[in-house]
């Protein structure tokens, strides 16, 4: 008992350390959030309280951004997840041939954000663009992938999406590799095709690792940031303003209150999102949230 209880003292610098890193800045930045706090004038700092949110509730562009951000977040996850598990399935077969390839797939991975996203600019222009140039050897033009508004988002999903879904990948056939082989055996003597298999056994043991995999996706996706700014800038227009380019500007403009308040209400609507996913996935399984 005792040494169970001097274990505990073990964690106490784990738990400074997290306090002092995450929570002090979360209460500075949620303070912050309730004054008119303007960098030019440092001077003239006054407490508003709710005013910066209520200010964001009926601002259009702020709407504009969210409802951006979610559709970006919804397909560019959808598109991983679907691409990765493929993917999983695809190199969980006994093909030989395949083993090399794992490797080739998890190199985006290793391509710095800005890097990336600088290459598939030149990718997607109009003129000397790789992909416009075998588009128009089809006969199929060259569309305009970052100065369309419904093509520019379009063209960020794919970005996200060819940088990420390694990840999806790796995590869901590091989950498939670990179920029991015997469960497939009995499934395939019992006269089980191969889609009742995956209903039945493969989705019921990766639900869990499906969830991590997208909720991780999902947070990072809706704070994505680096990959909009090289490709569009938010435009054009507003048809790529997220709230993290929108929170960018009001950074940019000095305006520090409205940018903290930015800032929580995406960490509010994260957590929403989390939690919403959480309720779905625990709920099927009769598990309390």
């Amino acid at each position: 008992m005792a040494v169970g209880s001097a274990g505990r003292w073990f964690l106490l610098p784990g738990l400074v350390f997290l306090f002092t890193i995450d929570l002090i800045p979360l209460l500075y930045s949620a303070w912050i959030s309730f004054y008119n706090w303007w960098l030019l004038r440092p001077r003239d700092v006054r407490f508003v309280g709710l005013a910066n949110y209520a200010r964001l509730a009926s601002d259009a562009e702020f709407t504009r951004a969210v409802v951006v951000t979610t559709l970006f977040t919804s397909g560019a996850v959808l598109v991983e997840f679907l691409a990765g598990l493929g993917l999983a399935l695809l190199f969980a077969q006994p093909f030989r041939f395949l083993r090399p390839l794992r490797v080739l797939l998890l190199l985006p991975l290793f391509v710095v954000p800005v890097v990336g996203a600088t290459m598939w600019r030149v990718i997607f222009h109009p003129e000397i663009g790789v992909l416009n140039y075998y588009l128009s050897v089809l006969g199929l033009g060259r569309p305009p992938w970052l100065s369309d508004p419904t093509l520019a988002l379009v063209s960020i999903t794919i970005v996200d999406a060819w940088r990420t879904i390694p990840f999806m990948f790796l995590v869901m056939y590091a989950g498939i590799e670990t179920l029991p082989g015997e469960l497939y055996e009995a499934a395939s003597v019992d006269g089980a095709s191969a889609w009742h298999r995956f209903r039945y056994i493969t989705v019921p043991l990766l639900t869990y690792i499906m969830l991590l995999a997208v909720l991780i996706r999902a947070m990072d996706v809706f704070r994505e940031f680096d990959i909009i700014f090289v490709l569009t800038g938010g435009g054009p227009g507003t048809a790529t303003q997220t709230i993290q380019i929108l929170n960018y500007r009001a950074f940019g403009l000095g305006h520090m209150g409205e940018a903290n308040a930015i800032g929580m209400v995406t960490l509010i609507l994260v957590t929403l999102m989390c939690w919403i996913l959480l309720r779905a996935v625990l709920g099927r399984r009769g598990a309390p949230a």
